[in-house]
């Protein structure tokens, strides 16, 4: 998992100095993740009797009411009329929270916490050839390499993760 990490860092430290974002926006992804992981771990020690639908359902719910209290709080309440805004609602909607946080609590109650811990270190190098996809962005040779110090870790980590469940069903 170290090794998974090392290559999200070499990932993204290309970008560390090119953005015009506060010291401080750097530190809301850590936030992020620090959160999800903490959910992950709680999600397993907990087990919820919900299921995944009525699981996403209360976390869309929360982060609107959250996210609505935020926008009323710094004064930009009002609602975009534009239909640029509304597509970008409806991918969030649908690919990234019922898409993404769907597949990320299915993989956490059936597979474990550990090993959608580790995917997640495939997010930064996806969101890379993402953008570069998508926008043209350059991919550098640090991302690539931090790429592949990624996908190492996390094949480690899998692989290990097999090799015991295989040692467990022989016994």
């Amino acid at each position: 998992m170290v090794l998974g990490l090392a290559g999200v860092a070499v990932v993204v430290s290309g970008d560390l100095g090119n953005g015009s974002a506060q010291w401080w926006a750097y530190l809301l992804p850590l936030i992020g993740m620090l959160s999800l992981t903490t959910g992950t771990v709680l999600t397993q020690r907990l087990r919820p009797t919900e299921s995944l639908l009525q699981a996403i359902t209360m976390q869309m719910v929360v982060t609107a009411v959250t996210l609505v209290a935020l926008s009323f709080l710094v004064g930009q309440a009002a609602v975009p009329a534009e239909l640029d805004f509304w597509l970008a609602v409806l991918w969030l909607v649908f690919l990234s929270t019922l898409g993404g946080y769907a597949l990320f609590q299915y993989v956490t109650r059936t597979r474990g916490a550990t090993v959608a811990s580790v995917l997640l270190y495939l997010t930064p190098p996806t969101t890379m050839l993402w953008v570069w996809l998508m926008f043209g962005v350059p991919i550098t040779l640090t991302a690539v390499l931090g790429m592949a110090v990624s996908a190492v870790g996390v094949t480690l980590v899998l692989r290990s993760r097999s090799a015991a469940a295989a040692r467990l069903a022989a016994r």
